[in-house]
């Protein structure tokens, strides 16, 4: 086919398949804008997501921000200290760890003692009488002690921190809530070779506890808490 017959049938062509030409010039078109459209719009879209999860972020810590300065102004008010507030949560702590830590009859009564001497608790106690009273035991005709703490092989621990509430506030005498959680293991639990963690029984304790200017602790009480006993697995 020359050149000169040629370029009349491609006329032919177009003009004949005109429509159908313009058609997929205009979806081409259609196709590309719709593509960079959606690429913008999801472009977009994922900007204002994090837009969004940033000011939430703000928002969240502009309330926490609020409630503890709230929480500050309602203990200033009542003219609760922060530095008391650490200072007699440490020393609650301590005590809790004394009460609650032995694994021995001696240990147990060493404990004891130690309330006495470090925290200035005494016989006529509470605590001392009800919650933790001396521990039982048979003596033999040379004044050896076999302790009920031993024969049953009883073992205590304080666990996880304990969280302590001031409840009222009186003239530098404090007065706390304590819900302390208690391990109590066996020597049953080397002797079978058992994995501690499960026979580990978890027992929540709430105590009362006063303490004054001084760091003199008094008025110590303490209950078993509701609910049954938990033990880990």
């Amino acid at each position: 086919m020359t050149e000169q017959t040629a370029a009349p049938v491609r006329r032919g062509f177009f003009r004949h398949n005109r429509s159908a030409l313009v058609t997929a010039a205009v979806l081409t078109v259609v196709a590309a804008a719709s593509g960079a459209t959606w690429s913008s719009q999801h472009t977009a879209l994922g900007k204002q997501e994090a837009q969004i999860k940033d000011i939430g972020e703000q928002v969240a810590g502009i309330r926490k921000k609020n409630a503890e300065q709230v929480n500050a102004d309602v203990m200033a008010a009542l003219g609760v200290s922060q530095s008391r507030l650490s200072a007699d949560g440490e020393r609650i702590k301590s005590l809790l760890s004394t009460a609650f830590t032995w694994d021995s009859g001696q240990s147990y009564e060493e404990a004891r003692e130690s309330l006495k001497s470090r925290f200035g608790l005494t016989e006529n106690e509470t605590f001392l009488k009800s919650f933790m009273p001396a521990s039982r035991f048979n003596e033999d005709s040379r004044g050896r002690r076999y302790y009920y703490i031993d024969t049953a092989g009883l073992n205590s621990a304080l666990g996880a921190d304990p969280d302590i509430e001031v409840v009222d506030v009186k003239a530098g005498i404090y007065s706390y809530a304590v819900l302390a959680d208690v391990e109590a293991t066996s020597d049953a639990v080397s002797q079978n070779k058992a994995s501690k963690a499960s026979v580990t029984a978890h027992r929540h304790v709430l105590l009362f506890v006063t303490v004054d200017a001084q760091g003199k602790v008094s008025r110590l009480s303490g209950v078993p808490a509701s609910g049954n006993t938990r033990h880990s697995k």
